[in-house]
């Protein structure tokens, strides 16, 4: 009876094993930490907040939190849809790069953040990213020219400091 229980404890260890061994690799699809945009042109519409990021760039969320971890704004959003809550008001725009653009009050390449936390080296014309500090979850991205008509967002930093996956 115990060479039985032992065989069958063996075999579902081995069974158990052999599915992680073939599960497929998957990179982190949530982070949370710390955010911050610095603008030296307009020193006043400078941001530091916690942050939770979930999802892919095109379907996802993303709160924003306070030092005391109240929530300044809680936004969504998937193919076609984005929606922001802040302050006690819900906003809809037709894409996440417009709403983003709307609360933090400058363009920040999504997709291109869910990249380089994920430890993408992509590169996004007209931003300049630091990843020398990436092995301790630090990374500054640097916007190098502007790339909307009429906004002058060059030399506007985006600081991501995160907790492991």
């Amino acid at each position: 009876m115990k060479r039985r229980a032992c065989a069958a404890a063996i075999a579902a260890a081995g069974l158990l094993a052999g599915c992680a061994w073939f599960r497929p690799q998957t990179k982190a699809s949530f982070w949370e930490g710390r955010i911050a945009i610095k603008d030296p042109a307009d020193s006043e519409n400078n941001m530091s907040a916690s942050f939770e990021l979930q999802g892919n760039a095109s379907a996802g969320s993303l709160g924003l939190f306070n030092m005391l971890g109240l929530t300044l704004a809680s936004m969504r959003w998937s193919e076609g849809f984005a929606e922001l809550q802040s302050g006690g008001e819900t906003h809809t725009f037709k894409s996440a790069d417009a709403m983003v653009r709307s609360t933090l009050g400058h363009s920040v390449p999504l997709a291109a953040v869910f990249g380089w936390l994920s430890g993408d080296n992509a590169s996004v014309p007209g931003w300049e990213v630091d990843r020398s500090r990436y092995a301790e979850r630090r990374l500054r991205a640097r916007k190098t020219a502007a790339s909307e008509p009429g906004t002058n967002q060059e030399g506007l930093e985006l600081l991501l400091v995160w907790d492991a996956p």
